[in-house]
């Protein structure tokens, strides 16, 4: 069978499974923490992967990471298979260049995702944890030491360091001061896993302007070797002792993205400006109808000089509310509305947290606190619309007034 015959043999398979488009997709029963972004399309480049035999690393994750730089407005992007392993990846490059010394401090926001903290001690340096700001829930100021600036479920963190680094996993499409994140720093990490504003199942990706960075990360996520590297030739021509197919420079890992997932990725890059601003829609309804309520519960509106990613909506209730979070939790939960704590919370009341060595703290963390006990938030995608904008509403309603 030819190529152009296996492609309308795929075309015809897809158009009896596909009815809908997945940029408009029919109204979701409640609301749940996450739909599916994908399409034919996607599912049609993967299936075209398979059939060529390109499954690891080839050039459909190439082309995924030049359409991801251009997207996020940075020179380089380099694709690994997950948020996690990119904010390792990430650090271990700038390690490895000097930039950064196993020992080094960090600024860390003690609200996040578990492996925005666990990144950091894995790669040997100190975790300096500090509390978050009230209405961003992330790292705010200005700081000597390198900072991770974690922009929460996609409201972006406007800390500025001489090294700045951006755990971007949620916030695609964010910006401060109309500079995009993952673009406002040194490097930021991506995460592009189901759930997320664009998905390639799993996957993530480090941003950064920095090309020797770029080649650093390059050899670290696929064993230490040269192949993907642009100064290959250079370091190839200095060990020729060495086959240069198997010719190692880094103590690297495998954490390649397949081409699997960067077929996937290549089509939602493209999806990606309708998908935000559908969520950014929402954002801005909810908080306003929301806040009209006037229950005791406080929502995070946009920022000033911010575009806000909308990742999730995060809510938290005031220290008087007749509910516990696990009892709004519990109400909303039994008229379809999805829920989970805000990230990992205080993530130094993890039990993981007693775990790790080289952390240490600045002090009381009081907003963490709140967040910790008071903190929930419920689903967002560009598959809703203001139908579950008014779903939400009604739901908050009822479960405060059964209180």
């Amino acid at each position: 069978m030819s190529e152009s015959d296996r492609q309308q043999a795929i075309s015809t398979l897809l158009d009896q499974h596909f009815t809908l488009d997945p940029t408009q997709p029919a109204p979701a029963d409640g609301l749940p923490l996450a739909l599916p972004s994908f399409g034919r399309e996607e599912v049609a480049e993967a299936m075209m992967a398979l059939l060529e035999g390109q499954l690891t690393m080839g050039k459909r994750v190439a082309a995924f990471e030049r359409a991801w730089a251009a997207a996020v407005g940075v020179r380089e992007a380099v694709a690994v298979n997950s948020g996690s392993s990119a904010l390792l990846v990430m650090l271990e490059g700038l390690i490895e260049l000097g930039r950064l010394q196993r020992g080094q401090r960090v600024i860390v926001p003690a609200v996040g995702w578990s492996t925005s903290l666990f990144s950091v001690v894995q790669a040997g340096l100190q975790a300096h944890v500090v509390d978050v700001d009230p209405d961003s829930l992330g790292v705010e100021g200005d700081f000597d030491d390198p900072v991770l600036a974690v922009h929460l479920l996609g409201c972006p963190a406007r800390a500025r360091s001489p090294l700045l680094l951006e755990d971007a996993c949620g916030a695609h499409g964010a910006t401060v001061g109309g500079v995009k994140v993952g673009a406002r720093g040194v490097a930021g990490a991506f995460s592009f896993f189901f759930s997320h504003h664009i998905s390639t199942i799993e996957g993530g990706a480090v941003t950064t302007n920095d090309p020797e960075l770029a080649d650093a990360m390059r050899s670290l996520r696929a064993h230490g070797w040269t192949r993907e590297r642009t100064d290959r030739a250079a370091i190839e021509a200095e060990h020729p002792e060495v086959d240069p197919r198997f010719l190692f420079v880094s103590a690297g890992y495998n954490l390649r993205m397949t081409d699997l997932a960067g077929a996937f990725g290549v089509k939602q890059v493209e999806r990606l400006p309708g998908f935000l601003a559908q969520r950014q829609h929402n954002h801005r309804r909810w908080c306003a109808e929301i806040a009209a309520l006037g229950l005791p519960l406080r929502v995070f509106p946009e920022l000033p000089g911010t575009e806000h990613a909308a990742f999730a909506f995060p809510m938290l209730l005031d220290a008087d509310a007749p509910l516990s979070r696990a009892e709004l939790s519990r109400r909303l939960e039994a008229q379809g509305v999805q829920t989970r704590p805000i990230s990992g919370s205080n993530l130094v009341r993890q039990p993981a947290f007693a775990r790790l060595r080289g952390v240490t703290l600045d002090g009381p963390l009081p907003v963490a606190d709140t967040v910790h006990a008071r903190g929930i938030f419920v689903g967002q995608s560009h598959a809703f619309n203001d139908h579950h904008g008014a779903l939400l509403v009604e739901a908050l309603r009822r479960a405060f007034a059964g209180a």
